[in-house]
């Protein structure tokens, strides 16, 4: 079992000339884990994970748990329906040295919450990794109600839940059903203090792949007691974090780093890179940072 407190990147997986990109990938992870992260999210939402193939899936895991070494913990995100398929990359990722799976309620099937006990108690009973449930309504048109989070807190298997609902009440919710019995994540940034003084453990966070110092100096400030210190940093990040979503995650994102010089300019099909309106505004936002903008536009 694994204990999740701190922030964990949800990490973009770099493309180059439509493959992963391995040498831009060791880059970003050595850049997290130089500022300190707790761990990383490969293979989820923002890392593309459901346009990748098995392949690249296992070149992508290989490559964090690689770079990371035991210092800090790496998660895999899985988009699969199934149960069986879930089950499937979970033993794909424990060979490959992960220490959990990030499992979002199924998309596109939409469960009842009876089903979401069913298939997560599933996946938990026989997965050879710790299983961190997903919470996003947005994406899946699925919600994890609280009482479904506090009949399956007691499964000693699930560890921890990424609430991502972008409600602080619902988020409240959730750390009062998992009665410490796991660790509670902001799935959306600018909640993320909120979440902490609720009782919260800390973030799976988008905006921590383009400054990932601000976001282990506000952890910091967090375990020193400074709660207003914290919410400082989380506040000079409230522009950055808006541009990063003004369009479909990850295409902003990836947008920010090409625009850093740290990725090729590229994302999959269906989704397309930011138009011209966006990465303008994305880079004036870097620039309100301080960071330097090698180029606005590919």
């Amino acid at each position: 079992m694994i204990e999740l407190q701190g922030i964990y990147p949800a990490l973009v997986t770099p493309l180059r000339n439509g493959t992963v990109d391995l040498a831009a990938l060791t880059r970003l992870v050595e850049r997290q884990i130089a500022a300190g992260v707790q761990g990383l999210v490969v293979c989820a939402t923002t890392g593309e994970g459901a346009t990748l193939t098995p392949d690249e899936r296992r070149m992508v895991i290989d490559t964090a748990v690689r770079r990371c070494g035991d210092g800090s913990v790496v998660i895999v995100g899985t988009g699969a329906i199934p149960t069986w398929g879930v089950l499937e990359a979970a033993h794909v990722a424990a060979d490959l040295g992960a220490r959990a799976m990030l499992v979002a309620a199924p998309p596109y099937v939409r469960p009842t919450q009876d089903g979401l006990c069913a298939h997560f108690a599933a996946i938990a009973d026989q997965s050879v990794l710790p299983i961190v449930l997903y919470n996003v309504p947005s994406r899946t048109a699925c919600d994890i109600q609280p009482a479904t989070v506090a009949w399956l807190a007691s499964h000693e298997r699930i560890v921890g839940i990424k609430e991502a609902s972008g409600s602080i009440h619902r988020a409240q919710q959730v750390v009062a059903a998992a009665a410490g019995n796991l660790a509670v994540l902001a799935g959306d940034d600018p909640l993320t203090v909120s979440l902490l003084v609720s009782g919260g453990h800390g973030v799976i966070s988008t905006g921590a792949n383009v400054v990932p110092a601000k976001w282990t100096e506000l952890w910091r400030c967090w375990r020193a007691g400074d709660v207003l210190g914290a919410a400082a940093i989380q506040a000079g990040l409230l522009g950055l974090h808006d541009a990063l979503f003004i369009e479909s995650n990850p295409g902003p994102v990836k947008a920010a780093l090409h625009q850093l010089g740290l990725i090729e300019p590229e994302i999959r099909l269906p989704l397309v890179w930011p138009a011209r309106p966006s990465l303008y505004r994305i880079a004036a936002e870097l620039e309100n940072l301080g960071l330097t903008v090698a180029q606005v536009v590919p």
